[in-house]
């Protein structure tokens, strides 16, 4: 339960500065999450480093401070960091003995002549979460916003890549993507039609002196009780004027496209989904940081939260380092779940298949998998769940031996 509180606290004024105790309105709210995990999640079967078992913690502070209608700041921590292990006694009572205090999110908005202005490390989630989405953390964002009559135009400069700030290379070793969103609904389908520009500096590593762009269009609607929508990606390579080159799988352009449904039943409801990334497809955040994007198609796909495992994409790229694949480039997939109240219980099955689009010389091409989530409530705001995750890759190889991946949790979760 979230609760409003005046400004007045010692605490709330050390975190958020307002200038009057009584100018905002501060919500605190957050939540506790624990999570007991017993898991294998290596690929090859006779790996020493097979299991994982252990306690992890997550507590995470949300303050909120509305200024006014037009003007609010934001700073969401975890005081526990990401997925803080609970030591034994001997360890002594310091629960923070892993991670130091870890600051998600911290931005304000305001407006200035009628235009929407949103600055700091923030949320985003661009065109269904798959241009851009964040994994509970932020991406550093100057964002403009302003509607025309029922459309709203959207700029805005991620800093992908911030580089140094000071010294000889501190204007020529970053890395940015500038963008121009629209937003607005004809007739019963929403859109969001967005174009992206990667602007990478003369300084910056390997992809030195580049650039790259995406044009991406999602649409939405509600037909027949069904909630579907799709979203395609364009990307048209990077180009380089470095002599140093860039691979032939950057420089193609490539397409991506995904389709999401959903709906309710009297029992509870469904989804599924489907997607295609070809094998020329990058995706922005590929280009500046280690490849890995996190989309939640499914739960095996990406879990979350403290000891959560993402055992899809742990196949996706860990196949032995052989492999330039992951789940949003050379790779399709698709997958079904349900929902199924049962007395107090919430029952949650879903089932996943993946597979390479073009073969790369990669060992396993294709693997199947599912999860299977049961949930109830303890009280209000605190949740139990048991949830069991399940990989199994194809093995066409004959030099490795691949083996199932799985893994079993119990897990508390307390909002506040």
């Amino acid at each position: 339960m979230k609760k409003s509180l005046i400004l007045g606290a010692a605490a709330m004024a050390a975190l958020v500065a307002v200038p009057q105790a009584d100018a905002a309105d501060v919500k605190i709210g957050g939540y506790y999450m624990m999570r007991a995990v017993s898991q294998d999640t290596t690929l090859t079967e006779d790996s020493t480093l097979d299991d994982t078992q252990g306690w992890f913690q997550r507590v995470q502070l949300d303050v909120d401070a509305k200024v006014s209608d037009k003007t609010s700041a934001h700073l969401h921590t975890r005081i526990l960091g990401s997925s803080d292990t609970i030591d034994g006694a001997n360890i002594g009572n310091a629960a923070d003995a892993n991670d130091a205090l870890d600051v998600k999110r911290a931005w304000m908005e305001t407006e200035v002549y009628g235009v929407t202005v949103k600055a700091g490390n923030m949320p985003l989630a661009i065109n269904d979460k798959l241009l851009f989405k964040d994994d509970g953390g932020s991406y550093g964002t100057i964002l403009l916003a302003k509607n025309f009559g029922g459309v709203t135009a959207v700029a805005l400069n991620v800093r992908a890549d911030e580089g140094t700030t000071t010294g000889a290379n501190a204007d020529t070793d970053d890395a940015n993507i500038y963008g121009l969103s629209l937003v607005g609904k004809a007739s019963n389908l929403s859109y969001q039609l967005t174009w992206a520009h990667l602007a990478i500096e003369e300084d910056y590593a390997a992809y030195k002196d580049s650039n790259n762009n995406w044009i991406a269009l999602t649409v939405g609607a509600d037909m027949g009780g069904m909630n579907v929508t799709g979203t395609g990606i364009y990307e048209t390579g990077h180009s380089q004027d470095d002599e140093t080159g860039l691979a032939d799988t950057l420089t193609d352009g490539g397409f991506m496209g995904a389709v999401r449904v959903k709906g309710k039943t009297g029992f509870g409801g469904w989804n599924a989904y489907g997607f295609y990334a070809a094998e020329s497809f990058n995706h922005p955040a590929e280009t500046y940081t280690s490849g890995r994007v996190n989309q939640g198609f499914s739960k095996t796909w990406f879990q979350g939260g403290p000891g959560g495992t993402v055992l899809m994409e742990s196949w996706a790229t860990g196949d032995g380092g052989t492999s330039n694949k992951n789940n949003l480039q050379n790779m399709m997939g698709v997958g079904v779940g349900a929902t199924v109240k049962a007395g107090s219980w919430t029952i949650s099955p879903a089932v996943d298949y993946a597979t390479v689009v073009e073969d790369a010389g990669v060992n396993s091409k294709s693997a199947y998998g599912g999860s299977l989530y049961l949930t109830t409530a303890l009280d209000k705001g605190a949740t139990f769940s048991l949830v069991g995750l399940y990989v199994k890759p194809t093995d066409d190889s004959s030099t490795v031996d691949y083996a199932a991946m799985q893994a079993l949790q119990a897990e508390f979760k307390v909002k506040f």
